[in-house]
């Protein structure tokens, strides 16, 4: 039950001396021979994808088709305890947004040799789906991401920064398209970054206060999912991060997770909403620009405020921010689309 890349997709490479600035690696690796099948099912190491649990890695496989571009499978589960398919069966972009996040490590540290010590910068993601899933009982949905990767700095190799630039596609339709803003450097380049604040972030959460939103109101189906607390003040609400849930934070971090972030602003965007009766938001794109690290030891603020009268009558842009000590650490849109609501009163994610 692998993704659908096969060698039919794949043109080889000309014969080149390696573009990494790095001296050791899988730059070199050979691709498959003309007519080969990648072997399958199997999950790419966790380690390079960033990921402590194995179950939450979603890459299979990869190769390169030119020097900067390459195919990467991934295998999606349609019934994800954060990222489920809608009723209408869109599908939930942060999940391929948490496919182009480990594919851009994986391509880094197999195909560019990136050390596995390195720490990687999350500058900027957007992703937006054109279409729906195709209908399967299969507990697991295969998609290939078309990548291509442009350098946006000179590489060293104590720092590597790349634009990825992907396309989506399942069963050979475009289903999507997105990109993401990357930095690896080594672990000094990153203290020397981070400064005192990597050493002194104490836990894993955010202090807030406040009374959580309900799972309704943000689209998600377990309490402990919920990201957002009502504090009283009507300008947003303050996020939440409960340390003690593995599936927003699977390893030791010294900084909120971009995805974490982004997953705030996709409720902070469901819960400003507030469609017309009998209809439901969905999201179906999202762009955000990270301005700073969000840091663990100061409480954050999340805004959301809808945008209506400039995309078609179905469809609403809220724009986000994150602000923390009275600076905005990361801003960018949701788009939603409104649909019928066909759970009769009930919310079912």
């Amino acid at each position: 039950m692998s993704a659908q890349l096969s060698a039919e997709d794949v043109t080889l490479p000309a014969p080149r001396q390696s573009s990494s600035p790095f001296g050791w690696g899988w730059d070199a690796m050979p691709e498959p021979a003309r007519g080969a099948r990648l072997p399958g099912p199997r999950f790419v190491s966790r380690e390079l994808v960033h990921k402590s649990a194995a179950e939450r890695v979603l890459l299979t496989d990869g190769v390169r088709q030119t020097p900067d571009s390459f195919i990467i499978a991934a295998m999606l589960p349609r019934d994800h305890c954060l990222y489920q398919q809608d009723d209408s069966g869109w599908t939930d972009p942060m999940l391929p947004t948490e496919a182009l996040r480990q594919a851009g490590y994986y391509i880094q540290h197999r195909f560019y040799g990136v050390p596995e010590t390195h720490k990687f910068i999350l500058g900027g993601v957007t992703l937006g789906i054109d279409g729906t899933a195709p209908p399967s009982p299969a507990p697991w949905l295969p998609v290939n991401l078309r990548v291509t990767c442009t350098p946006t700095a000179k590489w060293t190799s104590r720092r590597l920064c790349m634009r990825l630039e992907v396309e989506v596609s399942v069963a050979g339709v475009v289903c999507g398209h997105g990109s993401l803003l990357s930095q690896a450097v080594d672990p000094r380049v990153y203290q020397a970054i981070r400064g005192r604040k990597a050493a002194s972030a104490p836990h894993e959460s955010v202090p807030f206060f406040g009374c959580p939103l309900s799972p309704g109101e943000v689209g998600r189906r377990r309490k402990e999912d919920v990201l957002l607390a009502d504090d009283g003040n009507a300008d947003g609400w303050l996020l939440r991060l409960d340390d003690s849930n593995t599936e927003m934070v699977d390893h030791h971090v010294d900084h909120v997770p971009g995805m974490v972030v982004l997953e705030a602003f996709r409720q902070a965007a469901l819960a400003a909403a507030r469609p017309p009766a009998g209809l439901r938001a969905s999201v179906v794109g999202l762009r955000s620009e990270f301005a700073a690290f969000c840091e663990l030891g100061a409480p954050v603020r999340i805004t959301a405020s809808p945008q209506r009268g400039c995309l078609a009558a179905d469809r609403m842009m809220v724009h986000v921010v994150a602000e923390q000590d009275g600076d905005e650490v990361a801003a960018g849109t949701v788009e939603l689309r409104l649909c019928p609501d066909t759970s009769g009163g009930q919310d079912r994610r």
